[in-house]
């Protein structure tokens, strides 16, 4: 049977995919997936919706020697002594070495031609003005303001929705999101397909990594996956029950279900599967 040729266990998020069944088959096939835009899912539309952006912020100013920490404090509290400065939006970030102060967050979104960022008036208008800030005379230390991306802030989602929070041994993978040309909000979408699920009942979960996010539903222990009379991993039935939803019956890509050609020209769908759930690594002491 196709379905069963098809199970597969592994975990796509961490580049641990491990195909446990149907390798044989998979093999013969010589063309690559295809994609059916004629199925859109009926509970996906934020895939079609306009890109809210990526957050970015101006870096104001980067500090350093003995006594950058104190340098930063001072200068950062001047500025949330002015009118035209949000004191809310205004923060430093000190380590060991040095002291960055950063100031806003601007929703900026990519020019679908270059995938360059294309700046706003707002933004640029904030740089020259912090630019031209002068605590004393003579003495411009914004000179540098730039626009960066604000590494790390993504609309990530909950933490109980967090699928490395969540405990258990497998989840079924029924989706995963990923940013094109075209489409820039992946992890957001993850979170909005995730809030959809829960919203009708099911235990729904994101999994956020450098270039993807996946989408899973339920949880299950070690009896989830045995082994058939032929040697074969089978499902247990809690998880053929979730698996014969249509709506998790299949490994959806950007909402789209996606296919592989087969040599005879069979069209075979990516099946939903089983990943085991990731574990944070402790911090280090």
């Amino acid at each position: 049977m196709i379905r069963s040729s098809l199970i597969r266990l592994g975990l796509l998020a961490a580049g641990l995919v491990v195909a446990i069944a149907g390798c044989d088959r998979i093999s013969r096939w010589k063309n690559g997936p295809s994609s059916d835009s004629s199925l859109p899912p009926p509970t996906l539309n934020w895939f079609k919706k306009e890109p809210s952006g990526e957050p970015w912020t101006i870096e104001c100013g980067i500090f350093r020697g003995e006594n950058h920490r104190r340098v930063a404090e001072d200068l950062a509290a001047g500025m949330r002594r002015l009118d035209r400065i949000k004191a809310d939006l205004l923060e430093v970030r000190s380590d060991a070495g040095q002291s960055t102060i950063l100031y806003g967050r601007y929703m900026l979104r990519r020019d679908p031609k270059t995938d360059n960022i294309v700046l706003s008036p707002e933004l640029n208008a904030d740089i020259q003005y912090i630019r031209s800030l002068s605590p004393a005379e003579g003495r411009y230390p914004f000179l540098t303001a730039r626009p960066v991306a604000r590494l790390g802030e993504t609309a990530s989602g909950p933490p109980e929705w967090d699928l490395a929070n969540a405990d258990g041994v497998y989840t079924l993978q029924v989706g995963v999101t990923y940013n094109t040309a075209e489409f820039r909000e992946r992890v957001q979408a993850a979170v909005d397909w995730v809030r959809d699920l829960r919203s009708r009942g099911y235990e729904a979960y994101y999994y956020h990594d450098a270039s993807k996010s996946l989408v899973t539903v339920g949880r299950f222990d070690e009896s989830a996956v045995t082994t058939g009379a032929d040697g074969r991993p089978r499902y247990s039935p809690a998880v053929r029950e979730l698996r014969a939803k249509e709506e998790f019956a299949y490994n959806l890509e950007n909402g789209q279900k996606m296919f592989t050609i087969g040599t005879d020209g069979t069209r075979v769908a990516h099946e939903s599967f089983l990943v085991r759930i990731p574990r944070r690594k402790p911090a280090a002491p």
